[in-house]
């Protein structure tokens, strides 16, 4: 069995969203995969839970210490020698990857947005069209915030949920035209979105709900029309919110969401397994295992 170290050269390189296309790239190529964060940064919680909720991978739920991994990536206590279990670890941010990987004995994949910060046995450049061992492009699922996200960066208030809840994605942020003429084709070229339109504007809200709205965030603070508020909750397909503040104001709290939250749900993590499998063919994933 192998251990793979995976640390990011910098916070928010993308450390959790490799570890998981990788682990994803292993399950399907037939491996049994394990999946751990070290302890050691303000994150480490949230990833923990995040690896726990995959169903290709097992987990714990919990932030581990390093002592806790035996040789091969076994818990020190029970290692089985005879467990064929691959172990993908994410070090904490900040640490010194190299020294932890080879305390640790494994092999040490490095994230990284730029060629000059990758580095160790395989680099992964990750947001980057091409360049490095690996480039992970950037990518709209990856990138998107959850219905939940825009919620709190919006400082919204919840008119009605959709029946899929907080966590859908919302790849676009659209903002409604002054013009109720030919909204619905200008709406239908944004796939999977969030709308923001003024809360007065009925026509223009109407017409984004013809196509895949996920979130429509009124602005103003003012009460919308109840035949808008009926349509929403009789189709349950999109999560109504209405934010205190105006448009342009209500754009600039939500846009600093898209790429830039930590890696979270099953969309995501099959997302990143197919980019991962186009980026690590057999041969390199050979290297990887130490084959």
């Amino acid at each position: 069995m192998a251990l793979i170290a995976v640390a990011g050269s910098e916070a928010g390189a993308g450390a959790t969203t490799v570890a998981v296309g990788l682990a994803h790239r292993l399950a399907y190529a037939g491996r049994s995969v394990r999946l751990a964060r070290l302890a050691g940064d303000a994150g480490a919680a949230a990833d923990a839970r995040a690896f726990a909720a995959l169903e290709f991978a097992t987990a714990s739920g919990q932030p581990v210490a390093a002592a806790s991994l035996g040789a091969g990536g076994g818990d020190s206590d029970t290692t089985d020698t005879t467990d064929t279990t691959d172990t993908i670890v994410e070090l904490p941010a900040g640490t010194d990857a190299p020294a932890l990987a080879r305390q640790l004995g494994a092999t040490l994949v490095t994230v990284s947005r730029t060629a000059a910060g990758a580095g160790g046995a395989i680099a992964i450049l990750n947001h980057a069209a091409r360049g490095g061992a690996l480039a992970i492009p950037e990518d709209r699922v990856l990138a998107a915030p959850t219905v939940g996200a825009l919620i709190a960066a919006s400082r919204a208030r919840v008119l009605a949920r959709s029946a899929a809840g907080d966590g859908e994605l919302c790849e676009h942020i659209v903002i409604g035209p002054i013009s109720e003429d030919a909204d619905t084709p200008h709406f239908r070229r944004f796939p999977r979105k969030a709308v923001v339109t003024r809360a007065e504007k009925v026509d223009i809200a109407l017409a984004a709900l013809l196509t895949d709205t996920r979130c429509l965030i009124l602005t103003g603070g003012a009460d919308p029309s109840p035949y808008l508020l009926d349509r929403v909750a009789s189709d349950r397909t999109t999560t109504l919110l209405l934010a205190p503040g105006g448009t342009v104001e209500t754009v600039h709290d939500i846009e600093g969401s898209f790429g830039r939250l930590p890696f979270a749900g099953e969309e995501k993590a099959e997302r990143i397994g197919a980019l991962m499998a186009a980026a690590l063919d057999d041969a390199a994933l050979g290297r990887l295992l130490g084959a």
